[in-house]
């Protein structure tokens, strides 16, 4: 058996300043991604509150929940921390009796002003974020999901984190 050779080929960035600039710019200077992120959120936002909710719209919102408490960890709202939690236990119970229900996602008032708050504080901690803390925020997040740290919903055929 042959010896594997220990050379790997590493990526060459063909513009190195400007990689490390755009990790540096705020993200609402990317006009059209901070419009999108926005736009989506909201729009699971509205879709829950009209009783239209799908999977896709409550995954969407967890993914909200998550940025937004690693956000939170990483300096971008910490003291908002306790009420970052408590949302994420509101869309918890939401999730996990909307799949009891045959994914049929009715929220209660409580629920709802939990969430929207949440969306509100997600907002203000983008505006005041840049590339490289959102990137730092979802790096985070990916290793909660694999470390186990987030509340799991069950379906029955497959989970979803919350």
């Amino acid at each position: 058996m042959r010896k594997r050779s220990k050379r790997r080929i590493r990526p060459v960035l063909a513009n190195p300043m400007e990689f490390v600039l755009s990790g540096m710019q705020r993200l609402p200077q990317l006009k059209e991604q901070f419009l999108m992120l926005r736009i989506r959120n909201r729009e699971a936002l509205e879709q829950l509150r009209t009783g239209n909710a799908t999977r896709d719209d409550i995954e969407q919102l967890i993914a909200m929940a998550n940025m937004s408490e690693a956000q939170a960890l990483h300096g971008k709202g910490i003291d908002w921390l306790a009420e970052i939690q408590e949302s994420q236990r509101h869309l918890h119970a939401l999730a996990q009796r909307g799949v009891d229900r045959g994914m049929r996602f009715v929220m209660k008032g409580p629920e709802w002003e939990a969430l929207r708050f949440l969306a509100d504080l997600h907002e203000a901690q983008l505006a005041d974020s840049t590339v490289c803390d959102i990137e730092k925020a979802y790096d985070r997040v990916q290793k909660y999901l694999r470390a186990g740290h987030y509340l799991v919903i069950r379906t029955g055929d497959d989970t979803e984190s919350a």
